[in-house]
């Protein structure tokens, strides 16, 4: 026993717990979006600063530490991400805070992970909870499939009837469940099944055929496509473990053919959606968004943009691709993702954090190699939804959820090169440890505490009569936004009482907004305020910069069209 469990025994199941099976559920009226703008998204992260402060607290208690070399090599990625911003442009440092946290978070989390010595049993009772997990989401859309509008409040219900899950979108929620199937086909074939109880294999039946209905039921094409991968690779290399439970695993068939079955309407939507992709050159978004984004990389390969310069930089290109391509569609919506996380690197990063990208993907190679093949084969199997999804969309932006699953199954494969190296610390090191982790620990569940006042404060400006943004406006990650909504408000209650005194102080503020993220709603803003100045040449000059890049927007269309007669 360690220490850890000395202490507060199975503190650490506890915990994990905690982050994958109840925070994700919390479900409050959000503004939607991405990252903390989802409210669930706080709470995950609220739960792992917890088990990261408690465990590294716990575990400086010991004289020795775990670490992996595979993870060593890992760190590289998060110093080049840091040396290649140094190096280059910084257009929203708040964008750039946060991406940095994000990722040292979550080595945080792993280097955690790897202190608690997890035994067998203890892996194998997280892989269960991720199962009972994957049935509760299944549950969530099927709620959402069904349009169980009592449930508004308690999960988020959409216009369309689409199993959004709590991630409120359809891919995202696709990749988490089929990452479920695989722990369920993983577990099936380890030792310890051969004991479990009826009860147990009832449950694992149930899970798969609701989780393959609301895949298929998504219409999302990547989640279809790493259910056939996945479950090709895990029965490939655990086929040995598998056949010795041919009962469940032809229950499993069955249930997975009914599933697909019923929500055969999704398969529908997926091959339309794939079929739309023949009709022509760039006649899908993301075929337009992958070829500006490595139009981008030509012009700047090494060292890239800068972190959180890619909303810029898109709308630049775009206008640019758009007079050459005039048929192509193109997002009309603000893009701050090319749907492609490499892609995305490679234009703010450059080739040096590329390069560390690399170097992640093949420690895990080698890792997943000396695990052999059947071993090895089943980890790569449980990585490949999420991996897969983050070419083609961005999971980890909107769910952290799916970051802390991803890196605990990375867990689950460097656990096998462990090394422990002896500690000498003296009293007073471990004390300085230990209020450090606490502090940082208060302090970052200050700080997402008060995201969480911010959001709800924004969401209720938004749709509620009255209230105020004086907590948002004072929140380090919803400012930006706040002042946005405030800017708004001023802009538009000057319209509505003829007074022109504020305006030139909103157009200056605009002006330099849109330098550094230039979003649709800014060129609306910008341009109707010109146009109550009666700037008539400004207004024009601003909608027609809009157009470039929203180029099917009917507000800017209908402006430039009134600059044409004029």
């Amino acid at each position: 026993m360690t220490v850890i469990n000395k202490v507060f025994p199975n503190t650490n199941i506890v915990l994990l717990s905690s982050l994958f099976l109840v925070a994700p559920f919390y479900s409050q009226a959000n503004i939607g979006g991405l990252g903390l703008n989802l409210p669930f998204n706080i709470v995950v992260w609220l739960s792992a600063t917890l088990f990261i402060s408690l465990t590294t607290i716990l575990s400086s208690r010991l004289t020795t530490m775990v670490y992996s070399q595979a993870f060593i090599y890992c760190l590289i990625f998060p110093v080049t991400v840091i040396f290649s911003g140094s190096l280059s442009d910084v257009p929203q440092a708040t964008v750039w805070l946060f991406r940095q946290l994000y990722i040292l978070g979550g080595f945080a989390f792993l280097v955690s992970l790897l202190q608690l010595r997890l035994s067998e049993k203890q892996v194998e009772q997280l892989l269960h909870i991720l199962v009972l997990s994957t049935f509760l989401h299944s549950l969530v859309g099927i709620a959402q499939l069904c349009d169980f509008t009592g449930l508004r409040g308690w999960i988020p219900i959409g216009n369309q009837q689409l199993p959004i899950g709590v991630f409120q979108q359809v891919n995202v929620q696709a990749s988490y469940l089929v990452t479920g199937l695989g722990i369920i086909l993983y577990l099936i074939s380890r030792p310890s099944f051969n004991s479990s109880g009826l009860l147990t294999k009832f449950f694992f039946i149930l899970t798969f055929g609701l989780a393959v209905y609301v895949t298929v039921s998504t219409g999302s094409r990547i989640g279809i496509l790493s259910i056939i991968l996945m479950s090709g690779l895990m029965l490939l290399s655990r086929k040995k473990y598998l056949t010795r439970h041919k009962t469940i695993m032809l229950s499993i068939a069955i249930v997975s053919i009914f599933s697909a079955a019923v929500g055969q309407s999704g398969f529908v939507r997926a091959l339309d959606k794939t079929e739309k992709m023949t009709e022509g050159e760039y006649s899908t978004v993301r075929q337009t968004m992958y070829t500006i984004g490595t139009d981008l990389i030509r012009n700047r390969p090494f060292l890239g943009y800068g972190i959180g310069s890619f909303p810029r930089v898109w709308a630049d290109q775009t206008a640019s691709f758009s007079q050459q391509h005039p048929d192509a569609t193109i997002p009309q919506i603000t893009s701050s993702h090319p749907h492609n996380e490499v892609l995305l690197w490679m234009i703010e990063g450059g080739m040096l954090s590329v390069a560390g990208l690399l170097v992640i993907l093949l420690v895990i190679s080698v890792s997943l190699y000396r695990c052999d093949l059947s071993r090895g084969g089943a980890y790569a199997a449980l990585l490949l939804p999420i991996t897969l999804h983050t070419q083609v969309e961005l999971p980890f932006y909107i769910s952290s959820v799916h970051w802390f699953l991803w890196l605990f199954l990375i867990f689950l494969v460097f656990r096998h090169q462990l090394k422990t190296i002896q500690l000498s610390l003296s009293k007073t090191a471990i004390y300085s440890i230990q209020i450090s982790a606490l502090i940082i620990g208060l302090s970052g569940a200050a700080v997402l505490v008060h995201a969480e006042k911010a959001q709800k404060e924004i969401f209720n400006y938004m749709y509620s009569e009255g209230g105020d943004l004086q907590v948002a406006l004072d929140d380090l990650y919803f400012n930006d936004f706040a002042e946005k909504l405030m800017m708004q408000s001023l802009l538009y209650s000057s319209i509505k009482q003829n007074n022109k005194i504020p305006l030139p102080k909103f157009i200056k503020w605009a002006e330099g907004t849109i330098q550094s993220n230039p979003e649709l709603g800014m060129f609306i803003l910008l341009s109707d305020a010109y146009g109550f100045m009666g700037d008539k040449s400004n207004q024009c000059r601003v909608a027609q910069q809009g157009i470039t890049v929203y180029t099917r927007n009917e507000r800017l269309q209908a402006t430039v069209g009134r600059c044409d007669i004029h």
